[in-house]
């Protein structure tokens, strides 16, 4: 039931994010300018509450979704890299540090806020990155930290709408891992 959710809560912020966060004029850059990020606020509230592998399943998932549908303007594989090193990343630090609701209980909600930010900045440098080395010519730092800076801070204001409710969902809405396993066989069951 648990993915079900997921999966349903991520096509309606896919969805979203493309028809109507990306076609809305954020700004005087050349490029339209930075807006809000829902798939980055998403990816957090995944990874707070996956195993790092299944975080950056889901984020190639939604990336590739975000890099193939329109109006996207940059190269199919971009934003799908990026959105899954961040779902593997902040999966794999947020199991490996003990940070609240690590191991057991819930994440606290200013923890996730707060690694929406840091998630939002790393993405936004990451995908200029990329652009810096496959050759992009809108991608100057001027552009970079312009667009880091707001896109984050937009993202941040939409995080308590998208992050905290999948959040809960998630943490409401518990699956095993590997719940269809039946445990150890005999040789002969093989």
């Amino acid at each position: 039931m648990r993915s079900a959710l997921t999966l349903l809560s991520v096509t309606l912020i896919v969805l979203a994010q493309t028809v109507v966060v990306n076609r809305l004029p954020f700004g005087a850059l050349s490029d339209g300018g930075p807006g809000p990020d829902l798939a980055v606020a998403a990816i957090v509230a995944i990874a707070l509450t996956t195993s790092p592998a299944a975080a950056a399943g889901w984020g190639f998932g939604m990336g590739l979704a975000l890099d193939v549908l329109p109006p996207a303007d940059h190269a199919i594989g971009r934003y799908t890299l990026v959105l899954c090193l961040a779902g593997y990343l902040v999966a794999l630090v947020h199991r490996n540090t003990g940070a609240p609701g690590a191991v057991s209980g819930r994440t606290s909600r200013w923890f996730a806020v707060g690694v929406v930010l840091v998630t939002s900045a790393g993405v936004g440098l990451a995908y200029a990155g990329l652009g810096l080395f496959v050759g992009d010519p809108g991608t100057g730092p001027a552009d970079i930290a312009v667009t880091t800076v707001v896109g984050s801070a937009l993202t941040l204001l939409v995080s308590p709408l998208v992050t905290l409710p999948l959040l809960w969902l998630r943490e409401l809405m518990v699956d095993h891992e590997f719940a269809t396993v039946q445990g150890p066989m005999s040789p002969r069951g093989w």
